[in-house]
């Protein structure tokens, strides 16, 4: 349990447990007993309520750094179980940045409100140092929430645009095909990367419109992208969040864009991280058979970057393996590298899949990646990431 590892306390009858004024460091949650909470004006101490068991009392301590508000005293014998400051503190540091902002906020509302000390100001007796870390966790709330609400209007008022990487065949250069990468071009921030507002996306519950927008834009862009490949078999592909992959409606949405493109589903590649297929792995593996079906492939994107790519490899029908540029990067000097994307190579081509490296910034990257058999190649030695227009303009001139 939460709260075993630590010690109980006993109060007798009319025992008192703090007084207004005592520093708060801890909460208590009762176990046994019951006790009274007591407000002092003009110096007459007023009952203005009661706790039992099961109950929690004290907790505006744990947040405010500030002295208690209240007298609680036993009125019977009482057990509790004290809640350190220290526990929670840590709880918060790993909460959301909104949520810890939204309760440092109503907190010090609470607590002005109701101490009786009106002039003394709410973070008074915060130290510089935790002062620093409200401002920091504010401003981290502010602009998520800033964030997020822009991000309800940014496909209305077109701020989304998609970038195109080339996926090229190592063998002869050829261009395969692209992947297409999302970018927000905020009207105060600039150009923004996904990892910087994805993630938002996805608590807002904005992610499925997002990332449909982007399935539905990559394949309308499909028409003049195909135009700038030299391969027998070209693809785009499109990342899959988590919740698009828990979304039973996916395979009809997919059959749908393709329709409406007239788009043959056989040049429609998916990628998914192996995290999309941590949570719901038997939904997640119905709809990946219903994209198949279709006629789509699918590709685990960042082989090695998760924890268990060996047992997805086995469980889920995987047409390519794209290993992270983390380890692709180093393989000139460390040999460890070398040897974990030789064997994933081998490794996928046993199972019948096709592999992308990701991350290649040289020559030779690229060359020492063709003799250990990779299929395709993807990085800044081939192209970075650009717009539909640069794209055109860059093989026009070529």
């Amino acid at each position: 349990m939460l709260f075993d590892e630590f010690d109980r306390e006993v109060f007798d009858s009319g025992q008192q447990i703090f007084k207004h004024g005592d520093f708060g460091d801890c909460a208590y949650l009762i176990e046994e007993g019951e006790v009274e909470i007591l407000v002092e004006e003009q110096g007459i101490e007023r009952r203005v309520g009661l706790a039992g068991k099961g109950e929690l009392f004290g907790e505006i301590s744990l947040i405010d750094y500030q002295p208690r508000t209240a007298t609680v005293r036993a009125i019977e014998r009482a057990v509790l179980v004290p809640i350190p400051r220290k526990m929670m503190e840590k709880l918060l540091e790993r909460s959301d940045p909104v949520l810890r902002h939204l309760l440092l906020v109503i907190l010090e509302r609470f607590r002005h409100s109701n101490d009786g000390s009106a002039s003394l100001s709410p973070s008074a007796m915060i130290s510089q140092k935790q002062s620093r870390r409200r401002n920091a966790v504010k401003g981290v709330a502010t602009q998520k929430l800033s964030l997020a609400h822009g991000m309800k209007h940014a496909l209305a008022r077109e701020e989304f645009h998609l970038y195109y990487q080339p996926i090229c065949s190592l063998s002869d250069g050829r261009v395969a095909g692209f992947e297409a990468l999302i970018r927000w071009h905020h009207p105060a921030d600039e150009v923004m990367q996904p990892e910087d507002f994805l993630w938002i996306a996805e608590q807002a519950g904005l992610i499925h419109e997002i990332c449909l927008w982007t399935l539905g834009r990559a394949c309308k862009d499909w028409v003049t992208l195909k135009k700038f490949t030299e391969f027998e078999a070209p693809f785009i592909s499109v990342n899959l969040s988590a919740a698009q992959l828990s979304n039973e409606m996916l395979a009809e949405d997919v059959k749908f864009i393709l329709a409406s493109q007239n788009m043959n589903a056989a040049e429609l590649k998916l990628e998914l991280t192996e995290t999309v297929m941590v949570g719901q792995p038997e939904i997640a593996l119905k709809i990946m058979r219903q994209l198949i079906d279709l006629g789509c492939s699918l590709a685990l994107d960042d082989y090695g970057a998760g924890h268990s790519g060996l047992k997805h490899l086995q469980q889920y029908p995987l047409d390519t393996l794209k290993i992270d540029g983390a380890f692709v990067e180093p393989i000139m000097e460390s040999a460890q590298s070398l040897e974990i994307v030789r064997s994933s190579v081998a490794l996928a081509h046993s199972l019948g899949m096709k592999v992308i490296a990701e991350g290649i910034e040289s020559e030779g990257v690229k060359t020492k990646l063709l003799e250990i058999k990779c299929d395709f190649g993807q990085g800044w030695y081939f192209g970075r990431a650009v717009t539909l227009q640069e794209l055109a303009l860059r093989y026009a001139k070529a």
